[in-house]
């Protein structure tokens, strides 16, 4: 008869992904389970998302994967992590105020510009961009104080399911850091940068931080009726997704970086300096508190990464049946496409609120170039995948370090088409680590630490973490790619006031 195993769950509850998976101390998937999550989207920009129906859909994806993993072993710890930012609120009685704002809502973008043109956008080490806390606030205190005047509490996502897990209110260093709403650098609540950005308020709404490996509670019984785990299994506080993918994929060491492609693409290098990283450069990357006190990760993350191209298969490839890159037919037309397109250029900012990375700018649009007769539906899916890698290019060239490695991590990893593209675009070998799901495996990783079965997130990696195939650069088409870069950079360039212009044109026409 087997022995029983020790297990670590790990929950990442995405932007229209929840997952949750449970994984042995030798880093290995013991099981998986997956839902898909919906946010409304509504005309006037906004994107909601019910947190009771979160939780609900949580527990089912908690439930669906512990059952599958209970002959193998005892779960011994919980690691939770989640999307950040947005505005996640709860009032006197701890219930809901109202749906969440998540992060990719667009009704803060006039507030960012009146930011950027007092040039505060970056005073709190990350640049402040129209789906975070700051920006919501401000809107919600101008445009409905009588929803945000009933709040006592603001949350984060991964901070909403730890509180239905264990009834207790807690959050993390990441997650505070990616929204602006600490000093980054001495890591502590500032009430100066809250006056700064004329949100004082919120400084009382905030939980107590804890550390990301610190146990913050215990599965109550009602939590465990609604997910099938026992009661009083510890749950470890955790970090914010990117964060905990940076760990899944075993990044902590400085100089080395990882980019998560999914919801976006975001990249990021870890430092252990936050004073001395090199070279200044026109656009600032945003500095976020790592998993431990000597840490930190300096990050672009764009605005929109896969849902580009699911935008564009949906809405002008639908046919019998849903194409992804999972296809092999389609795999292989787009393989017969010349490395750039054959001269198209696609700018992947279909984000409502514009693009945040490597710049900020909340009236961003996409759009395609170069088109001519001869082109097909297979030239402006090959261009939307390259447009994203030119998007990742854009992000490493504007940081002011070199990485040692880039590993990759996120839907986008699953294809090998696509990771060829990025690696070559880049011109840097791209490694990608076993796990399909390293958000939820960082989280598992934390769990781990947490627990005490490892003295530290080094040891922890060392043993969870391997790396299962390396995408090498082609040389020919790094060059092909480095023109089309250049390319696409000016583009983007020139069409920076016109952007505005669209801007007051939709804004001064009705159809």
């Amino acid at each position: 008869m087997r022995a029983m195993e020790a297990l670590f769950l790990g929950i990442d509850a995405g932007t229209t992904t929840t997952k949750a998976g449970v994984y042995d101390l030798k880093g290995n998937e013991v099981s998986l389970a997956s839902r898909s999550t919906k946010p409304v989207h509504t005309p006037d920009g906004s994107v909601l998302q019910d947190m009771n129906a979160e939780w609900r859909e949580v527990a089912a994806t908690i439930r669906e994967a512990v059952h599958d993993s209970r002959d193998r072993g005892r779960i011994q710890a919980i690691g939770v992590t989640a999307q950040g930012d947005g505005l996640w609120m709860l009032d006197k009685k701890l219930q809901p105020v109202q749906e969440a704002v998540l992060w990719i809502d667009g009704r803060s973008r006039a507030v960012i510009e009146r930011w950027d043109r007092a040039g505060i956008l970056g005073k709190s080490g990350r640049v402040v961009f129209s789906g975070s806390p700051l920006a919501f606030s401000a809107w919600f205190y101008k445009n409905r104080p009588e929803v945000i005047a009933t709040a006592r509490h603001i949350l984060f996502c991964k901070d909403w399911i730890k509180y239905c897990l264990t009834g207790e209110l807690a959050t993390d260093e990441t997650d505070l850091s990616d929204a602006s709403l600490i000093d980054v650098r001495a890591r502590r609540f500032s009430p100066e940068l809250l006056e700064l950005f004329g949100v004082e308020p919120l400084l009382e709404l905030l939980p107590p931080i804890y550390k990301s490996t610190d146990v913050i509670g215990y599965v109550t019984p009602e939590a465990a009726a609604a997910t099938g785990l026992q009661p009083g299994i510890p749950v470890v506080n955790g970090m914010i997704d990117v964060a905990a993918s940076a760990i899944g994929t075993g990044v902590l060491e400085p100089y080395t970086a990882c980019s998560i492609v999914g919801t976006t693409v975001y990249n990021e290098i870890v430092v252990d300096k936050v004073n001395e990283i090199g070279r200044k450069t026109e656009n600032q990357p945003s500095l976020i508190c790592h998993g431990q006190d000597d840490r930190w990760l300096l990050t672009f993350g764009t605005m929109l990464g896969t849902p580009n191209l699911d935008w564009f298969l949906d809405r002008f490839c639908a046919g019998e049946r849903r194409l992804s890159l999972a296809d092999p037919e389609l795999v292989a037309a787009l393989k017969e496409v010349p490395v750039g397109s054959d001269g198209i250029i696609f700018h992947p900012y279909l984000g409502e609120g514009g693009e945040r990375a490597p710049f900020v700018k909340p009236t961003a649009a996409a759009q395609f170039f170069g088109l001519k007769a001869h082109h097909t539906r297979y030239h402006l899916v090959r261009a939307v995948c390259e447009g994203v890698a030119y998007s990742m290019r854009d992000c490493f060239d504007s940081f002011p370090i070199e990485p040692k490695f880039i590993r990759i991590a996120g839907g986008g990893s699953k294809s090998s088409f696509w990771c060829q593209i990025f690696a070559s675009c880049l011109g840097k070998p791209i490694e990608v680590t076993h796990g399909d799901e390293i958000g939820a495996k960082g989280a598992a990783i934390i769990a781990a630490v947490g627990q005490g079965h490892f003295a530290s997130l080094d040891e922890a990696i060392g043993e969870m973490v391997r790396v299962k195939t390396t995408y090498d650069p082609v040389l020919e088409a790094y060059r092909t790619y480095s023109e089309g870069f250049a390319l696409y950079t000016a583009l983007r360039k020139s069409l920076w006031n016109l952007w505005e212009q669209r801007n007051r044109f939709l804004n001064t026409n009705t159809f």
